[in-house]
């Protein structure tokens, strides 16, 4: 924090200084009547050229500090950051939620518990208000379930994996909704790892400035996504996983985290959300919703996959930004509207 005032007083330093040396400037000659006027004139433009490029860089500085409020995919930026300080509130079980509280057991008055186990979209990564995101428009729909919210960012198969394998044997399981996204395989890859190294180490800022400042830390990143192969090729990279071997382990662990529900005395249902920046313009990935269909259906897993929905709002603005292609507030509205139905089915209501 330091660091940052200490930038952004440096911003508003500069034009005061530039401003002060304008009004010397011309009050020590009138330009072009003394010798060197042509260059004093030249100099004179420079003066005022910098003076409003400094007034631009304070404007900048204090829209992106104050007033910019939304995230990108990544969360590499400091507005990124700023933005989960403000709207990121976790609970007793470390979760992003307006229920202060998760317990262990059903609590009197709730007849059923729906769980929910997600990354970023289950998390609502981008959404400001977390009871617009689906989970909690669930809630609200359905004053008679305990609604639990498992969803954090960075999340894969193999963390959700892990979180049932230690969770609380004290913990009433009851209906589990895994919320799938296609990247969850991501941590079956060898290579992720490094790519995330180079995507999040590799491409941190190099100077104070684009490291402080809010402004050249915006630029510094928006740089780096549009030149970046690792980012721009981020999901060719994911859609290779549904190939061969991975696309097989990826099955083992998903068959395992039904099974671990199912030996706790729960049932299972998953929502597939597909990447919705390229929805309707890209059919790569409709195969690997076919393979996912496939197998939810041979392990009798009911399966809500949201792509037919989002195709049909593909004209639509279904993303936070052109910079954040998880969900905005509107396509979790869809989502949630869908999913009452389908979980009314799915849990026998």
């Amino acid at each position: 924090m330091l660091a940052e005032n200490a930038i952004l007083a440096a911003f508003i330093l500069l034009p005061v200084l530039l401003l002060w040396g304008l009004i010397k400037f011309f009050r020590s000659g009138k330009a072009g009547k003394e010798s060197g006027g042509t260059l004093r004139v030249i100099a004179g433009n420079l003066l005022i050229l910098v003076f409003l490029f400094s007034l631009l860089l304070l404007g900048g500085e204090i829209y992106y500090r104050f007033i910019y409020d939304t995230t990108d995919s990544f969360g590499l930026t400091k507005t990124t950051q700023a933005w989960f300080k403000r709207h990121f509130k976790a609970n007793n079980a470390g979760a992003r939620d307006s229920q202060q509280s998760y317990q262990n057991q059903l609590p009197e008055g709730k007849k059923r518990r729906v769980t929910f186990i997600g990354d970023s979209f289950t998390a609502g990564h981008g959404v400001r208000d977390v009871e617009d995101r689906f989970a909690n428009r669930v809630r609200a729909a359905r004053p008679g379930w305990d609604v639990h919210v498992f969803g954090f960012n960075g999340w894969d198969t193999g963390h959700e994996l892990a979180m049932l394998r230690d969770l609380d044997p004290r913990y009433q399981l009851d209906h589990v909704v895994l919320v799938y996204c296609l990247n969850d395989i991501s941590d079956a890859i060898p290579e992720w790892q490094a790519i995330l190294t180079r995507i999040y180490e590799n491409n941190k800022p190099k100077n104070v400035f684009s490291e402080h400042s809010y402004l050249l830390n915006m630029l510094h990143y928006r740089v780096m996504a549009a030149s970046d192969p690792e980012v721009a090729n981020y999901y060719d990279f994911t859609l290779d996983g549904y190939l061969g071997p991975i696309w097989r382990q990826q099955e083992a662990r998903l068959r395992e985290l039904v099974g671990r529900v199912r030996a706790r005395g729960g049932t299972v249902s998953v929502m597939t959300f597909p990447f919705l920046h390229t929805i309707g313009e890209d059919d790569s990935f409709e195969p690997v919703h076919r393979k996912l269909n496939a197998l939810w259906a041979s392990l009798g897993v009911p399966h809500l996959d949201l792509r037919p929905l989002y195709l049909e709002h593909a004209d639509e603005n279904l993303v936070v930004s052109r910079y954040d292609a998880h969900p905005n507030e509107y396509a979790h509205g869809l989502a949630a509207d869908a999913l009452l139905p389908f979980l009314d089915r799915a849990m026998g209501e």
